[in-house]
């Protein structure tokens, strides 16, 4: 077909443009397509297409563009499962990216008598899509990067390096919102007192790294006679306490007492000997009127009378 024929508008626009009749002889190439794949009109136009160009010859392509000349509506080759139909390599040497349509012409008789087969070049937005998700992937990495690091400070705030106990401000925040919760519902809530007996003469005689492997045997005794609901802390040093919701005073004391006979039977071998320690416990529980202030100086009571009648046992506060 001359350059000036009936396709001839379509020379020049920004996408490859070939026409073909029903025996997919090329009828028009335009300039984009003489451009990207180097055939001039004159090589192209006069051949069969599935002779220059095998993809397409395969069937899933020749059907649909036959079934244009009966009529069908436009087919679309996306470039994801027919690329390179029409190949069409960039300066670099890769080939282009193209996302094509073919649709029917139909002429005087109303009968389609060719099909423009339109490919249009996404290599651009293609890359830019992939480096958007690459960006994407990296900004996901580092939000979960961030997210770990953000829980691992979150933890380090909340919990006890050693014992991996909540510490004393996570404890007493415990606390507050706990005896809220009591007061809210009026139900029972308990809170043990706890020192290591001694611990100072341990440190002094067996060093520091004994008194912690202590410390962290201890711990471990604790939160294995608790239920879930229930809160262990170390408030500092050697002291700890134990919230216990829905709580009452006797079932406390057989926690405390639990506790107590378990905290004998730790066994720390050392050279030279066993390190073994005793607990003093105290015990009180939620009345009305109380504060959180009145809460723990009334365990700190218990606690101080438990050591003052020779440690190694539990006490109830005094006026439970």
């Amino acid at each position: 077909m001359p350059h000036n024929g009936p396709f001839h508008s379509m020379d020049f626009l920004p996408l490859g443009i070939m026409v073909l009749d029903r025996n997919f002889e090329i009828l028009f190439w335009n300039a984009c397509l003489e451009s990207w794949s180097g055939l001039g009109r004159g090589v192209a136009v006069g051949r069969d297409a599935r002779e220059l160009f095998p993809q397409l010859n395969r069937p899933i392509v020749t059907d649909r563009l036959l079934d244009l000349f009966e009529g069908a509506p436009p087919a679309v080759f996306s470039y994801h499962l027919h690329n390179h139909i029409i190949p069409a390599p960039l300066p670099g040497g890769a080939l282009r990216l193209q996302h094509s349509v073919a649709y029917g012409v139909r002429g005087p008789g109303g009968t389609v008598d060719h099909v423009v087969l339109s490919l249009q070049d996404v290599t651009e937005i293609h890359n830019r899509l992939q480096e958007n998700l690459r960006i994407k992937a990296s900004l996901e990495r580092e939000n979960r990067l961030r997210k770990r690091i953000e829980t691992k400070l979150s933890k380090l705030a909340s919990f006890d390096m050693l014992t991996g106990l909540a510490n004393r401000r996570h404890f007493l925040n415990l606390l507050i919102k706990e005896i809220r919760r009591a007061k809210r519902y009026g139900h029972p809530l308990c809170l043990v007192g706890i020192d290591v007996d001694h611990f100072k003469d341990v440190n002094d005689a067996w060093g520091h790294l004994a008194g912690d492997e202590l410390l962290k045997a201890f711990a471990h005794v604790c939160q294995d006679e608790v239920r879930d609901v229930d809160s262990v802390g170390r408030l500092g040093g050697e002291e700890f306490g134990i919230i216990l919701p829905e709580t009452g005073v006797d079932e406390a004391m057989q926690v405390a007492e639990r506790i107590r006979h378990r905290v004998k039977s730790i066994a720390i071998l050392k050279e030279g000997g066993v390190i073994s320690v005793t607990a003093s416990l105290g015990v009180t529980c939620l009345s009305e009127n109380q504060t959180i202030e009145d809460v723990l100086h009334a365990a700190d009571q218990a606690l101080y009378l438990a050591k003052s009648r020779g440690r190694d046992r539990v006490v109830q506060a005094p006026g439970m």
